[in-house]
């Protein structure tokens, strides 16, 4: 909105609200600009300027990192681990297939998901707020790999007064992160043994982990309930992913201020787990069947050559002027 050219009519409120509800709904720049009344480069321009602006000072202010001593103080600590701080997991979003050679292709495939993707590592309290999030990684990085490039960060966020080992308050995490424990104090769910099972004490241990570490679930289902382009396929510059991350979680986060996670969360995570499983799949078949074609019309390319080739290679014999 700087410069020298005509006054703009949209004002700071206006642009932030234009943000908000394009957040939610997340169309085309060309449907927005219609609803808007503006042309698509300007309303572009206009809202990644709001982004820009707002989402470090919303994060700052609605997402922070509580002291163990306030947790305890709200009598807001896990249920069956009250000694772990936050729970941590990786939230994925599909992306378009990137440009480029196939080498760097790939690297934001995501083999988990069969799909190319972004993700961000986030930590949930007790609370069931946000206290902290990555910056996006391509999605064929490990999870237990995003941990690890931040793990300085965990150690200060969970560190007590000393550097010792058992000084450090835990972090729940799921089975990606085994061996997590050798480096920090990280709670997970115990791997079934190759040719063997968990007995009864294992799966009561499993289900309390679970139990407590579903938060951070709920917490991803209320973000895509809330903002629609925290679940659809991200068709926008990867350069503008943090700052549209970190702006709708903090304002999630203002969000639970008013309405704490219920279990409806979990479940509206889980079906959007289940909507990018579906879509892997729709691909896989789709490529199938683009394959299966291929092959077939390569078939009938190859008889048709070999059928021309015979006729020609008998034309000779054929003709009048072979048979003297």
């Amino acid at each position: 909105m700087d410069g020298r050219g005509r006054k703009p009519k949209t004002t700071p409120q206006d642009a932030l609200f234009m943000t908000l509800v394009i957040l939610k709904h997340y169309q085309t720049w060309d449907k927005h600009a219609v609803d808007f009344d503006l042309k698509a480069p300007t309303l572009e321009k206009i809202i990644m300027r709001v982004i820009d602006i707002a989402s470090p000072a919303l994060y700052e202010a609605f997402v922070t990192m509580p002291t163990m001593q306030e947790l305890m103080d709200r009598g807001t600590t896990f249920a069956h681990y009250p000694y772990a701080k936050y729970a941590t997991d990786v939230k994925f979003q599909p992306s378009h297939r990137p440009s480029g050679r196939f080498g760097e292709q790939k690297h934001y495939y995501s083999g988990k998901h069969k799909l190319y993707g972004l993700k961000i590592e986030a930590s949930v309290s007790p609370q069931g707020l946000l206290v902290d999030m990555s910056p996006h990684e391509p999605g064929s990085v490990h999870d237990l790999t995003v941990f690890r490039n931040r793990h300085d960060l965990h150690v200060s966020a969970l560190s007590k007064r000393h550097e010792t080992h058992p000084a450090m308050w835990a972090v729940l995490v799921d089975l990606g992160y085994v061996g997590l424990s050798h480096t920090i104090r990280a709670i997970h769910p115990k791997k079934r043994p190759v040719r063997g099972t968990l007995d009864r004490a294992d799966l009561d241990r499993n289900a309390a982990v679970a139990s407590d570490r579903v938060i951070v679930e709920n917490f991803f289902g209320r973000v895509c309930l809330l903002w629609k382009i925290s679940l659809s396929t991200y068709v926008w510059d990867h350069k503008f992913f943090d700052g549209i991350q970190r702006l709708t979680f903090a304002l999630t986060n203002f969000h639970l201020g008013l309405m704490p996670l219920r279990e409806d969360d979990q479940h509206q995570y889980r079906s959007v787990l289940a909507r990018y499983a579906r879509m892997a799949e729709e691909k896989r078949t789709a490529r199938a069947a683009t394959q299966r074609r291929y092959v077939q019309r390569r078939a009938e390319r190859l008889a048709t050559d070999m059928l021309r080739s015979s006729f020609a290679a008998r034309a000779p014999f054929m003709s009048p002027s072979g048979r003297r």
